[in-house]
C-alpha cells in the first residue's frame, strides 16, 4: 500500500523541531554552543573570534526550509521502511539520527572544534530525527 502524505504531520513535524532547537540552543546548551562556536556576546552585539558579525534572519529562514525538506524525505524514507506506527517511525529516526550525529562528530573532529560542540550538535540532530520519525510515523493518513 503505497504512503500517502499527511501535510498536517508534516507541519507539526517541523514546528516540533523548530521548537525542539530553540530550547536546545538558546535554552539548554546555549553556553556551550556560543562558547565551541567562538561566539559572545557584547551587549547588543554579536562577535565570533573577538569580531562583530552581522545578526540577521537568513539562518533563520534557511533553517525552516531544511526543516521541511528533512519532514518530506524523513516521510518518504518511512514509506519506504514500511514504517507502521510510532514505534517504526521512532526506530527509523533513531537509526537516521546516530548517522548524523556520527557525521556531526567526526566533521568536529577534522574541524578541531570542541567535543562539547559535537555532543550538542550531535545529540540535537539524532532527537530532531526522532521526533521526526515519532510525529510521522505515529500519524499516517490511511
Amino acid at each position: 500500500m503505497e504512503r500517502k502524505t499527511n501535510w498536517a504531520a508534516i507541519a507539526v513535524s517541523v514546528v516540533a523541531t523548530f521548537l525542539l532547537g530553540m530550547l536546545w540552543y538558546a535554552f539548554l546548551f546555549n553556553e556551550q554552543y556560543m562558547t565551541g562556536n567562538g561566539f559572545s556576546m557584547e551587549g547588543e552585539k554579536m562577535l565570533k573570534n573577538g569580531v562583530e558579525v552581522p545578526m540577521n534572519m537568513t539562518p533563520m529562514i534557511v533553517n525552516v526550509i531544511v526543516l521541511v525538506v528533512n519532514a518530506l524525505i524523513m516521510n518518504w524514507l518511512l514509506g519506504l521502511a514500511k514504517a507502521q506506527n510510532l514505534m517504526d517511525g521512532v526506530k527509523v529516526g533513531a537509526g537516521i539520527g546516530l548517522l548524523m550525529l556520527l557525521g556531526i562528530i567526526t566533521g568536529n573532529l577534522f574541524a578541531m572544534n570542541p567535543a562539547s560542540l559535537s555532543m550538542v550538535d550531535g545529540s540535537y540532530s539524532f532527537l530532531m530525527f526522532v521526533v521526526y520519525g515519532a510525529i510521522l510515523g505515529g500519524w499516517q493518513k490511511k
